[in-house]
């Protein structure tokens, strides 16, 4: 088996500040070492400029070195240059938060380069504290058996388990066909319309968009189980026991509590201009903590028939093994874009170091509920600490209110 889920290896109690110079003297020496290789193969192949790091006064610029990574102190000409605060650069170097994640919070300034010289740095960034590689042009998708993985393929519940768990972990992904009962699909979205008016913009358990008359909608209702008897039932039931004992094979998953999970049901509605309702090709871990909560798995309900014409799923197979920048997913991917229509009944898995994006639908709203199963915690009774993300993400929908929000993330210092 070509992959594993569990890909952590820090633990937020071993969180601690550290400034750029402890860092960039001490550390970033043992690092190169270890995965500098990956880190200069990823600029051969990607050609971003050499990165400069400001910390107040500290400055120190990273480049590459002899068939690794080198660093020096101070700035170098035509380097993207980024400003961090203090606290911003401890997270940073801990893999706490990405550059994709303060630029999502509007917190990032920084010139001298593009958007996708960001993105290529938080990949290659990865790379070099995690040993996670950015470029595998000979990366291949093969079965139990040695052949040709069909990435198209879709598993019954009648399908060989072993199968299916190696197609997620080779993949990234895994398109369960027919393993819930189609006509508990109405139901939920009956409970959906139900619920809809007992939440309110600003909320803090919902999320809202813009259409193309101005009007606002809700996009996505959290903790949605309070208000459906349906999907605690297909939460309860075996078949959705034995789906996890499946996918989880022998990683361990965390255990799940009804009560506790929040699930959340999605309108897609046609017409969306503005706000987070279908979000282009992302990570789950892309605004940070990769290493402390990777890889969690995204399971997708589909309630209505997804296809290109109300909108699907679509995945970069093997950007789990491969920290192909988002942006370079976007416009220029080198590894296959799988799309995944389904049908009521259905299920979509991706894994948190997925690539995968949302297309918004053209013709008829669609729906989908999604939740996220994580690993087991590390000493068994409590769950990793998701600090400053997890509150951010909750901030997505006020972030991206509007189409200028997310342009004026991109703005550059002094400009």
């Amino acid at each position: 088996m070509s992959y594993q889920l569990d890909r952590r290896t820090r633990r937020d109690e071993d969180r601690r500040h550290i400034t750029p110079d402890s860092f960039f003297v001490h550390e970033f020496p043992l690092l190169a070492a270890a995965h500098g290789r990956l880190v200069e193969a990823g600029m051969t192949a990607l050609d971003p400029p050499p990165l400069t790091v400001e910390v107040e006064s500290s400055v120190w610029t990273i480049k590459r070195g002899g068939g690794t990574v080198d660093v020096e102190r101070g700035a170098v000409e035509g380097a993207l240059a980024v400003a961090l605060d203090p606290g911003q650069f401890s997270d940073w170097v801990q893999n706490q938060i990405t550059l994709n994640g303060l630029l999502t919070a509007r917190a990032l300034q920084f010139r001298g380069g593009t958007l996708a010289d960001v993105s290529i740095w938080d990949s290659l960034w990865v790379a070099l504290l995690e040993g996670w590689t950015v470029i595998d042009r000979h990366l291949a998708f093969l079965d139990r058996k040695g052949a040709s993985l069909d990435l198209e393929r879709s598993f019954t519940p009648q399908d060989d388990p072993r199968d299916i768990e190696h197609f997620l972990r080779e993949a990234g992904f895994v398109h369960l066909k027919g393993w819930l009962d189609p006509s508990d699909m109405p139901r939920i979205m009956a409970d959906m319309d139900r619920a809809l008016p007992l939440y309110r913009e600003g909320d803090g358990k919902s999320w809202w968009a813009t259409l193309n008359d101005g009007t606002r909608c809700c996009v996505r209702l959290q903790a949605f189980v309070e208000h459906s008897d349906t999907t605690a039932r297909i939460l309860a039931s075996d078949t959705w026991a034995r789906m996890r004992q499946v996918l989880a094979a022998q990683d361990k998953l965390a255990q799940e509590s009804i009560e506790s999970r929040t699930i959340e049901a999605l309108f897609k509605p046609v017409g969306v201009v503005s706000g987070p309702s279908d979000v282009s090709f992302h990570r789950d871990c892309h605004l940070g903590r990769h290493a402390y909560v990777c890889s969690r798995m995204t399971i997708g309900i589909p309630l209505t028939p997804t296809c290109h014409a109300n909108g699907l799923l679509r995945v970069v197979a093997g950007s789990h093994r491969v920290a192909i920048p988002v942006e370079i997913a976007k416009a220029c991917p080198y590894l296959p874009i799988v799309a995944l229509p389904t049908d009521p009944g259905d299920l979509t898995v991706h894994l948190s170091c997925t690539l995968h994006e949302s297309l918004p639908p053209v013709v008829s709203e669609r729906r989908v509920m999604y939740t996220e199963i994580p690993l087991a915690p590390f000493d068994g009774t409590g769950y990793p600490t998701d600090t400053s993300v997890r509150y951010l993400r909750e901030q997505v929908n006020n972030i991206l209110r509007d189409a200028d929000a997310n342009a004026s993330a991109t703005s550059t210092m002094g400009g």
